[in-house]
């Protein structure tokens, strides 16, 4: 029996592994960010975690941390990766012997008629052993379904990353837009004010007869105007509370009381130290997912060859046979077996090749898959900074414009009281700074929610073992 063992090991060490060893892709991209126009701030890395702790922000920050721990779409993404793990343990149980064990008793009753000799009346039997088989990996198959299970748990942890980055953006990203709202809602509230002000001074004028019923008709429509979009503001801000509270893991209503107070809008730099575009490429987890599924298709090809090869396994039994129960482990008593068997697919009509050739279509199409999303990683985090970029200047522009156009009012208003202009002078320039500060309360949101998407797609948000070391 030694000798059988000796040999299977010697055998199963000399085994061959089939199917390609897998090699990842070279990237020949460039590092030249071209949404970014200031060469030093390429070269300074992209801060990867916690990127939401520059706003100083408490309320926001317990959100995100509520939104990594209770969301139900990283539950599910956990369970997937805990799952892919199961099942890399199961495929590594192919290294190891199986056994079984058995027992049994009967007692059977003979006929005296058609019974020979000891096989007539009553017979007890008892039984007791152990059977063990061993299929000897002879051409790679388990190693290389092993290296598939490995890949596949990688991918499924980066997925998970995928998703919280996604959930930590989102969360962000709707926490910026409620602020923003709420200033829009407060600035909406002064208007209104600023226009009732502006309908008693033409209502002023026309009890005193220098001007018409007109003026002060067109000052009224103007505020009941703006005092219209006031349920819509409100309805949106609490939408978007709801959507907080959702992805936080909580019923809708759960954070409505601690959003509900208006804040200002967090302020941030106007540039982000973005890296290397390469860093983006090891950092994103939908790149590194990607990576590794055609890690796995690779490896499967070698699982589909195994298939084509002969498979060799040993089995071996040790037990025991006895009429009495005491008897049963007695010298006399014991079995052994101990055997080998050869398996060859011959013929298999074919269908043995077509799962090689189903296998290799399938490593091409991960790698497709894995060069086109690094194609659309590069293209979010080109078209990311560029809109961050272009929006910092939006913004410096608007904050001109509302000086501009508040001194503007100014003037148009002293000189309708003094009888210099007409009421639609006044009216229009009060129209254009109310329509500038508008603008200007939407680009300061849109550059929040901007930089959580440029943050999004640099990788922010996590950090893989590659990166944090």
């Amino acid at each position: 029996m030694s000798r059988w063992l000796a040999f299977a090991v010697m055998a199963a060490l000399a085994g061959c592994t089939l199917g390609p060893d897998y090699n990842k892709p070279e990237l020949t991209y460039s590092d030249q960010w071209h949404g970014e126009s200031n060469p030093d701030e390429q070269l300074r890395p992209a801060s990867a975690a916690d990127w939401w702790q520059q706003f100083n922000d408490p309320l926001l920050s317990q959100l995100i941390g509520e939104g990594m721990q209770h969301n139900r779409d990283l539950a599910v993404a956990l369970a997937n990766v805990e799952q892919a793990k199961a099942l890399r343990r199961a495929t590594a149980g192919g290294y190891y012997p199986s056994v079984n064990a058995q027992a049994g008793a009967s007692r059977s009753r003979f006929s005296r008629q058609t019974g020979v000799g000891a096989n007539t009346g009553t017979r007890n039997t008892f039984s007791a052993g152990l059977d063990a088989s061993w299929e000897l990996d002879l051409f790679g198959k388990t190693r290389r379904a092993v290296e598939a299970a490995d890949a596949q748990v990688q991918a499924s942890e980066a997925a998970r990353q995928g998703v919280m980055l996604s959930v930590i953006a989102e969360i962000a990203a709707n926490y910026f837009e409620v602020r923003g709202l709420q200033r829009q809602l407060a600035m909406t509230e002064r208007d209104i004010l600023l226009l009732k002000e502006v309908e008693d001074i033409a209502h002023a004028k026309a009890e005193g007869g220098v001007v018409s019923e007109l003026d002060v008709a067109r000052a009224q429509g103007e505020r009941e105007t703006f005092e219209a979009s006031l349920p819509n503001l409100q309805a949106e801000i609490t939408a978007r509370i709801y959507r907080i509270s959702v992805l936080t893991g909580q019923p809708p209503e759960h954070h409505a009381n601690a959003i509900a107070a208006a804040q200002a809008l967090p302020v941030q730099a106007d540039r982000v130290p973005v890296g290397l575009r390469s860093d983006i490429l090891k950092r994103r987890p939908d790149v590194q997912q990607a990576e590794r599924e055609l890690a796995a298709a690779t490896a499967n090809i070698g699982v589909a060859k195994a298939d084509l090869f002969p498979s060799f396994s040993l089995t071996g039994a040790i037990g025991s046979s006895a009429r009495v129960f005491s008897d049963l482990f007695a010298p006399t008593t014991l079995t052994s077996s101990i055997g080998g068997a050869l398996g060859w697919p011959v013929f298999a009509g074919g269908s043995l090749a077509a799962r090689v050739d189903v296998a290799k279509a399938g490593s091409r199409a991960a790698l497709a898959a894995y060069e086109q999303t690094v194609l659309l990683a590069l293209e979010d985090a080109e078209g990311s900074l560029m809109r961050y970029g272009k929006e910092w200047q939006t913004l410096k522009r608007l904050r001109a414009a509302e000086a501009t156009r508040k001194e503007g009012f100014e003037i148009a208003k002293l000189r309708y009281e003094a009888g210099e202009d007409d009421f639609l002078v006044m009216l229009d320039a009060e129209r254009t700074l109310i329509s500038t500060r508008n603008d200007l309360i939407s680009s300061e949101t849109r550059m929040l929610t901007n930089l959580t998407q440029l943050y999004k797609a640099l990788g922010g948000g996590w950090q893989s073992p590659e990166t944090a070391n």
